[in-house]
């Protein structure tokens, strides 16, 4: 028996991949831009009129940038597209409904804590928590924590109607 491997198919593959890889950086960049925006404009404003909810504060800015962070979520959970979307909707969400500004003290863990969400609701390939946890840098059990005060401060509001999507899709392409 004889293999034989199609290596214009392979190569086929491999450009699809470059190039869902590129439009995926695109996406992060998109949106790191927009939410370091937002946190940029909290310090100028001296945005601190906000709830405080310690469970998503850090006492110290993180070295690790947005764009960075996202990176690092979408590279080891290989997330979709609409998954990276959903988490900044979710964000929005939160800060809507519980008065919260972002800043470079929160983002980080809001990041995380939507993500968390949006995998669960979004992806068909979920992991376990103790997985999420190494690619966040912090505990399993700090990954619970904030997952579960996430989605009850949401109260657990995930759904997302295509128009709404449509919405942010739009605005993070035409706004940065």
């Amino acid at each position: 028996m004889v293999l034989v491997v199609n290596k214009s198919n392979n190569n086929l593959n491999f450009q699809k991949h470059q190039i869902r890889i590129q439009q995926q950086k695109k996406e992060i960049e998109l949106i790191s831009d927009l939410l370091t925006g937002i946190c940029e404009e909290s310090i100028k404003n001296k945005d601190n009129d906000s709830i405080i909810y310690n469970i998503f504060l850090l006492k110290k800015i993180p070295s690790i940038s947005i764009y960075d962070f996202l990176e690092r979520i979408v590279k080891y959970t290989q997330i979709q597209d609409s998954t990276l979307m959903l988490i900044l909707i979710y964000i929005d969400r939160f800060c809507e409904m519980n008065y919260v500004t972002l800043n470079f003290y929160n983002i980080h863990k809001l990041i995380i804590a939507s993500m968390i969400a949006a995998i669960k609701y979004n992806e068909d390939n979920i992991l376990k928590n103790d997985f999420y946890a190494k690619v966040c840098g912090v505990s399993k059990k700090e990954i619970d924590t904030l997952e579960y005060e996430f989605l009850s401060l949401i109260e657990f509001s995930l759904y997302v109607d295509e128009e709404t999507f449509k919405q942010y899709d739009r605005y993070v392409k035409n706004n940065n």
